[in-house]
Order: C-alpha cells, then structure tokens, then sequence
C-alpha cells in the first residue's frame, strides 16, 4: 500500500542517513556535545560569490551544474581539475583519475609534494581553499579517491569500491605521476584512507598529516547487508539536500560565514556522477574502513590536527592519536570545526611547512 511504501522510504532514508553519517563522522548521528570555548580570532577566509562561469570553462566530466558554483576558490580548482588516466591492476580499463595538480615552484623541489585526501562522500573541491596556499610552496595534489568526486573507474560504478581497491588506485596513481615520498593529508574519513595507505606503502609516505581524523571506529552499519535494489534506494538519500546541509551545518564552528547554499551545491556536484551511486553501495557494501589496529603501527612523523569546536568527532580521539602514533604532534586548531582546511586554512598551512 501506498502508506507502507512511504514507511519503507523513510526507513530507507533513516538508515541512509545513519550510514552517511558514520561515514563522515565514525558514528551515526546522535546528540551533539556542547561547544567548548576557543580563543585567538583567526582571520576568516572570503567567500564572496564570483561571476557565473560558462560550462566551456571546465572539463567535460562535470555535470551542468558546476556553472551554479559561487565561491571563487570552488570555482578556480573547478576549473583546474582534470582526468589522467591511471592503469590500475585487475581492472580492465584505466581509471580515469580526477585530480587538481600544481608543480613545484621555484625553490620548491626539496619539500616533499602533498598528496590532499578528502573525507567520506566527498571530492578533491574540499580543499579549495588549502590547495592555492600549499601550491605557492610545494609540489601540491588534490586526489578524487576510487568511486567518489569526479573519479571514474569505467564501470558504471558496478565494481570493486572497497578500501583495498581504494587503495590500489592510489598506488597506482602515485607511483605514475609523483614517484617519491609525499607528504600525506587525510581529512575525516579521508584520514582512515591515508592510514591504511601509509601503513600498507610506508616507502611512499614521508609524513603524515590527520585533520579530524576517523581512525578508530569500523565499519559503516546495517547497509552493506541490504538487498542491493533496497540499498541503492536507500545511497540516493545521500544526496539530498537536506542531508548534505546537516552535515554541513555540523562541519563548521562559524556556521554563519561557512555553512552556505553554496557549500551544499560544493558537496553535491559529484553526486550527479552516472556512476556514483552504484560506486558509493560497493564501499558500503565492504563495510567500510578498519584501520584502529593498525594506527599504533604507523612510522611516518605524524601531525595530528584537530579542530577545539569539532561537533563532529569526540577530541578523545584527537588525544588517542597522540597516545598510539609513536613520532606524533597533536595541533588544536581553535575557532574551527571539523574541516580545518576550509575553515582555518591559513593557519593549517602554516603548521604544514
């Protein structure tokens, strides 16, 4: 009946949530903890709306709806991202890798390049705003992981989306196009990703940095064990705009100058991808990232970052990186939420170099 069917979209979309949220945060969604007090005003980033760009001025692969972006830094590292294609073992075509690179300026040859890894969901646009100060320094990359942004594998997305596969692919990518020690970035889920590859490629990963860092909690539910046509129902929630606001009113501690519409259109356009729904279920479907025991085995000097005001990750975690990475520092990142590189981005570059 027509009632029963709307009880089972919103449970579809309840437990789509939870998975979306344990993907972003570790843990389904639950009651927020109180804000702690923070100190030292930073300056704020300008997030002042640019022209509307002409479709001709990005790569054929992104949707229409990239000519809607507003914020200059969205609209810049739109406009310079590209594919390359990356042979991948056991995949029959190469992956078509989606990525924003800047070479080494001058003087910059001795610093090891960064290699940015974005958070669950997400796309190598998170670090719109990190990205330029890094590349003024360094040899700098945004990566789309395997399945999510503007990266495509080629499949329709009917493939292997697990962390190994991941994992594969970033391998693959590094050793074609850098080829020496980089400094690693991981953001939130992003983090989980930068762990299981430092720890599986140590010769690949000089330092390693971990921005509100999901690490020690496993898995991502009950979705994984859905029927598939139930659970691909259930993954379409994930780009609702409704969904994607929540998270984005949870990621910032200034909500007022961050957590705009215009964040919301960031965080869906690789949403729009043909491929990433059925992508997005086959991570799902893996159950996820489960690197906790592997974090005491890390070997790269380690800089733990952590936003004072993350509603989104308890700072307990923070604080157990600390414990268990051997050669760590542990950074708090005041007046900041749970994405440092977009809200204090000037003040993590700092602490980078």
């Amino acid at each position: 009946s027509g009632c029963t069917l709307r009880h089972h979209n919103k449970r579809l979309g309840r437990m789509a949530s939870a998975a979306f949220f344990k993907g972003l945060l570790g843990r389904p969604l639950t009651a927020r903890r109180p804000s702690l007090s923070s100190s030292s005003p930073t300056r704020r980033v300008s997030v002042t709306p640019a022209r509307a760009a002409a479709r001709t001025e990005f790569a054929s692969f992104f949707p229409e709806e990239v000519t809607a972006l507003e914020e200059p830094a969205a609209v810049t590292m739109a406009k310079m991202c590209r594919h390359v294609a990356t042979p991948v073992t056991g995949r029959a075509v190469p992956v078509m890798t989606s990525c924003v690179a800047s070479p080494a300026p001058a003087g910059g040859d001795n610093v090891a390049p960064f290699v940015l890894l974005h958070g669950f969901d997400s796309s190598c646009l998170e670090y719109r705003r990190l990205f330029p100060l890094l590349a003024e320094r360094a040899e700098t990359w945004a990566v789309d992981l395997l399945g999510w942004g503007f990266t495509d594998a080629g499949d329709a997305g009917i493939g292997d989306y697990s962390p190994e596969a991941k994992r594969a692919h970033l391998y693959s990518f590094w050793a074609q196009e850098i080829g020496r020690p980089v400094t690693l970035v991981g953001a939130s889920l992003g983090g989980a990703a930068a762990i299981d590859f430092a720890t599986q490629h140590p010769e690949c990963v000089e330092r390693l940095v971990l921005v509100d860092a999901q690490g020690f909690i496993e898995g991502l539910g009950p979705m994984g064990m859905m029927p598939r046509p139930v659970a691909l129902a259930g993954v379409n929630v994930l780009k609702t705009k409704i969904l994607r606001n929540t998270a984005n009113q949870m990621a910032y501690c200034d909500k007022d100058t961050f957590a705009t519409e215009d964040a919301v259109r960031v965080g869906q356009l690789h949403t729009r991808q043909p491929q990433w729904a059925d992508a997005t279920l086959s991570f799902m479907k893996s159950d996820g990232y489960k690197v906790a025991k592997r974090v005491r085995t890390i070997t790269q000097e380690t800089l733990v970052l952590w936003g004072r005001q993350d509603k989104i990750l308890d700072p307990a975690y923070a604080e157990r990186f600390a414990e268990e990475i051997p050669n760590s520092t542990l950074t708090w990142v005041e007046e900041c939420g749970h994405v440092a590189h977009l809200e204090q981005p000037g003040f993590m570059r700092d602490k980078l170099f």
